[in-house]
């Protein structure tokens, strides 16, 4: 993935969760930690490129599309903005 696929990627699952947590309780404890792990790892990757993506499972991929669809469907906007965006753009 190229850095703005991977950025793409950290916001997309950023969002996901705070549908999550404002909307649908779609995930678990277990798959929130998951989707996070992802997320800080693609941050990661954006610092050392030779470190490995750590991608989630296909069950919490499923989800993640479904979740992906209802925040166009309903125009979702989280309360808060995702707060390692601007530390991304700061790092860079």
């Amino acid at each position: 993935m190229n850095k703005n696929q991977i950025e793409e990627r950290i916001a997309q699952l950023y969002l996901a969760l705070q549908y999550c947590s404002e909307r649908n309780k779609t995930f678990t404890a277990g798959e929130r930690i998951c989707i996070n792990q992802e997320r800080f790892q693609w941050m990661h990757i954006l610092n050392d490129e030779t470190a490995a993506p750590r991608p989630v499972s296909q069950n919490i991929e499923n989800k993640l599309k479904e979740i992906s669809k209802l925040t166009v469907q309903y125009n979702f906007k989280p309360y808060y903005g995702d707060p390692f965006k601007d530390e991304i753009v700061i790092l860079n």
